[in-house]
């Protein structure tokens, strides 16, 4: 990953950065990687080079920020909405990177916020959605200071995690929430829908003005047949570990988390890294196609009250509209569209 390398061209990049920088995290890796992301959003995985266990570390600031400003989020929402971004992307362990496999997260409670969803591709392209997007504030008091009680925002209910493997019917998991700080209740629903052991630490901090600061994560993973030596190594590294929010907040990358998760005694190695970015990938032919599938008589009711049918998107906010001539048009354009298929059919039949 020095600077003589050749980078892999655009649409391989992803899977080639995951499966072949296979690199000793040492200071010429750290600078190569502050050098490439700077200030962007990225994940990397870590593990001892001779340990069965895996550690991702990931920083999600500007993702948190453009989901607060997308969905124009109180403070409190956009503290819990940023919690469930950087633990979707955590979950996105269980996907196949560099494809267009999704994991979803939605963490459903009984209190105000309602719900939140956010969804990852195997790219790190994330796009999310809350029921309440304007949630007063709720703080507690812990150690004497003052902290978010996201726990109140969420309430008692579900965490529901959603696999598409692009193979049909997704994979559901629903566990109960067992705390409402979101990092606990992944942990617990990998252990108990996974079988995965893991320990996870998410932090979202926010600005004087209530935005989002720092956002970012870390996991641990233990694939089985991790020795003794090692796991109490890396456990006594994550009992000293400074919450990830005053991490970031100090100018630490996800890199330096990793390398103090795993010590150098381990041979800490650099498996995978990728650029995580909120995007939407809604565009006018998605829309034109719910536009042709709305009832005729849905389509004459929203014209009876509205000079234009409008679709907006929950994730990105984006507005499409279309005037009746337009909508016409478009549900004209889909009917042609079907005829060939309608007339093979036809076809088909007579010949049986």
């Amino acid at each position: 990953m020095g600077k003589e390398e050749k980078r892999p061209p655009e649409g391989e990049r992803e899977e080639t950065a995951f499966y072949d920088w296979r690199k000793k995290i040492d200071e010429q890796v750290k600078r190569d990687l502050k050098d490439y992301f700077q200030d962007r959003d990225y994940v990397v995985m870590a593990v001892p080079k001779e340990e069965p266990l895996r550690v991702w570390a990931v920083k999600a600031t500007n993702t948190a920020r453009t989901a607060q400003r997308v969905h124009r989020l109180s403070p409190m929402a956009a503290a819990v909405m940023g919690r469930a971004i950087v633990g979707a992307i955590l979950l996105s362990s269980l996907i196949k990177h560099g494809t267009d496999q999704k994991v979803g997260l939605k963490i459903e409670g009984d209190g105000p916020i309602g719900y939140v969803y956010v969804e990852v591709d195997g790219k790190g392209r994330v796009r999310g959605l809350v029921k309440n997007p304007d949630v007063p504030l709720f703080t507690k008091e812990v150690n004497g200071k003052t902290k978010l009680d996201i726990a109140r925002a969420i309430g008692n209910g579900t965490l529901t995690v959603i696999k598409d493997l692009g193979m049909g019917k997704p994979y559901v998991g629903v566990v109960p929430l067992v705390s409402g700080e979101i990092a606990e209740d992944i942990a617990y629903y990998l252990a108990q829908s996974e079988q995965i052991p893991s320990a996870v630490g998410i932090g979202v901090k926010l600005d004087e003005k209530g935005e989002v600061k720092v956002a970012g994560g870390w996991m641990v993973q233990e694939m089985g047949g991790t020795s003794e030596k090692a796991l109490q190594v890396i456990e006594d590294a994550v009992k000293k570990l400074p919450p990830v929010s005053d991490l970031l907040e100090q100018g630490k990358r996800p890199e330096d988390i990793a390398l103090m998760i795993i010590p150098e005694e381990l041979n800490p190695h650099l498996l995978g890294l990728k650029e995580i970015e909120y995007y939407c990938p809604c565009d006018e032919k998605i829309v034109e196609g719910v536009v042709a599938g709305l009832p005729q008589e849905e389509v004459d009711k929203i014209f009876e009250e509205n000079q234009f049918l409008e679709v907006t998107c929950h994730f990105c906010g984006k507005v499409y509209r279309y005037t009746r001539e337009q909508v016409e048009e478009i549900r004209s354009r889909a009917r042609e569209e079907e005829k060939p298929s309608d007339r093979k059919e036809e076809g088909d039949k007579e010949n049986s």
